[in-house]
């Protein structure tokens, strides 16, 4: 039974396959795209002789574009596709469409259709991870245990090793790192480092610190700064700039070791090659088997320059190491200006060269012009400077003359303060002098009015008791005598049948009368006096 299975699936395989096999047509493409990005869907025909589609594309997208493909296959069994592509303009979805006919080899037409609906999305946020999962070195130990937070890592070797392998693994699929893979090595530190960068560009440096022993190490301290003799060819490594035909690999002797070095017959000069601390290699010059300095050669635009020791440095600058490129050069600085001095290596010829640090650009400092900038720029500070006097004597005499003023403005203010106390002064001796005047003239007025009315007595030595007593007599006396007069008056004036006063009533009113007269004369005696003492107070 098996074996008649067996003939019946392999007579099955010898028959021919029909060529004329029916046309046909389908689309494809991705179910989703990020808003923003490109979309393309693609028709495919089968086994087509002709064939007359239309297809389109709408939704979330601002136009579709379609273009058709070279064919593939033989004679009417033809393979063609047709694509779209399309950019999703906001969410939502973007429909593909195709629809038409097709004649297959055979003469048979098929009506086709179909569509592909495509979601758009929004876009990811993009990755900040730029951790490192793993860090490792083949067959070695790092000290201390890789963890993606530590930085620095230390891998010790053997004096015969020469190359290494650093392997990595990212923690984030959409980061990438650099300073992996296989790397040569030397006698003592050799410094690498791997920078991972997340999808946002954000870096993380790791460094790996792999330290050959030496077991014979040559050191050297040149400018307080302590290096190590390469002692392998491999890793002196010549500046492009250099013409590798001037300068042949070869060995000299230093410290009664062969070391590797290249020497130039030609411009009778010799490199050999020193480590920093950091694993940085650098060539020095050597003379007489010494070591004598540093050459650099810097490369920027169209200039090459080999650094050397100028004759006399400019005032004002001092040594210094400058960053260029990521690299240190010997450079001379002021506040705001670097130069560098070298040899062209094109024209050969020792300038001074300024290099700026904003632009990055070189270009040959002119000193000659320099000088005369800064011999204008004297000129000038010395105007200034005189300007500088001339304006501090303005001022000075301006603040003389501002004293002057105010003196004068104070002085005569004193003045004004004195005159009007003698004004003052005067006034009021006039207004005394008045006064007295016054005062003068109303004594008279008043010794006047009082002479007119009584007599001013003589003072004398009687006594107020006798005073008083000759004055009553007196008045009786003038009394009696009015009263006389008044009788004969009245005898010549009044009738009989008028009522005459009896002399003892005349009598008795002119007391009454006298008393009064006696007592108005005495006030204004003594109004008088009160006058007379006052007058002589005021003279004293």
């Amino acid at each position: 039974m098996k074996r008649i299975k067996s003939l019946l699936l392999f007579s099955l395989l010898l028959l021919p396959v029909g060529v004329n096999a029916q046309g046909s047509a389908y689309i494809s493409s991705n179910s989703t795209v990020v808003n923003g990005n490109n979309i393309t869907a693609s028709i495919n025909l089968s086994n087509v002789a002709a064939w007359n589609i239309k297809a389109s594309g709408s939704g979330s997208t601002s136009g579709c574009s379609i273009h058709e493909v070279g064919d593939s296959g033989n004679g009417n069994n033809t393979n063609k596709k047709f694509y779209i592509t399309c950019k999703a303009t906001s969410l939502g979805t973007i429909k593909f469409e195709y629809s038409g006919d097709v004649t297959s080899s055979d003469g048979v037409n098929t009506n086709v259709s179909g569509s592909k609906e495509v979601t758009v999305v929004k876009p990811r946020e993009k990755s900040t991870n730029n951790n490192l999962k793993d860090l490792s070195v083949e067959g070695y130990e790092l000290t201390p245990s890789f963890s993606k937070d530590v930085l620095e890592y230390t891998v010790n070797l053997n004096s015969n090793v020469e190359k290494i392998k650093i392997n990595t693994k990212l923690e984030d699929g959409y980061a990438n790192v650099s300073g992996n893979g296989e790397k040569e090595v030397e006698e003592g530190t050799n410094k690498f480092e791997i920078v991972v960068t997340s999808e946002t560009g954000s870096r993380k440096t790791y460094i790996l610190n792999v330290i050959v022993k030496d077991n014979n190490p040559i050191t050297k301290t040149i400018d307080d700064e302590e290096y190590s003799v390469v002692k392998r060819g491999k890793s002196l490594v010549l500046p492009e700039v250099l013409d590798e035909e001037l300068f042949k690999l070869s060995t000299v002797k230093i410290d009664d070791f062969e070391v590797p070095a290249y020497i130039s017959e030609e411009l009778n000069l010799t490199l050999v090659g020193l480590k920093d601390k950091d694993g940085n290699i650098y060539l020095f010059k050597v003379e007489n088997d010494n070591i004598t300095g540093k050459y650099e050669v810097l490369t920027n635009a169209n200039i090459s320059i080999v650094f050397g020791d100028p004759k006399e440095i400019i005032d004002g600058y001092d040594k210094a190491s400058v960053s260029i490129d990521g690299k240190n050069y010997t450079a001379y600085k002021n506040k705001d200006t670097i130069l560098l001095y070298g040899t062209n290596l094109e024209t050969e010829e020792e300038n001074w060269y300024r290099y700026d640090d904003k632009e990055k650009t070189i270009q040959i400092y002119d000193d000659s012009l320099v000088k005369k900038l800064n011999s204008k720029e004297k000129e000038f500070n010395d105007t200034l400077e005189l300007y500088k006097y001339i304006i501090l004597g303005l001022a000075g005499l301006c603040f003389l003359l501002l004293i002057i003023i105010i003196a004068l403005i104070v002085s005569k203010s004193k003045l004004r303060k004195k005159v009007n106390r003698s004004i003052n002064t005067l006034n009021k001796k006039q207004e005394e002098a008045k006064e007295n005047e016054n005062v003068s003239i109303e004594e008279k007025e008043i010794a006047t009015k009082v002479e007119e009315k009584v007599e001013i007595p003589v003072i004398d030595k009687t006594s107020k008791k006798d005073k008083k007593k000759n004055k009553k007599e007196e008045e009786q006396k003038q009394a009696a005598s009015e009263i006389a007069k008044v009788e004969e008056e009245l005898k010549e004036d009044i009738s009989e049948e008028e009522i005459i006063p009896s002399v003892e009533e005349i009598e008795e009113d002119l007391k009454e009368s006298s008393k009064d007269d006696a007592k108005q004369e005495e006030d204004e005696l003594v109004s008088v006096e009160e006058f007379f003492d006052l007058k002589k107070k005021k003279r004293k």
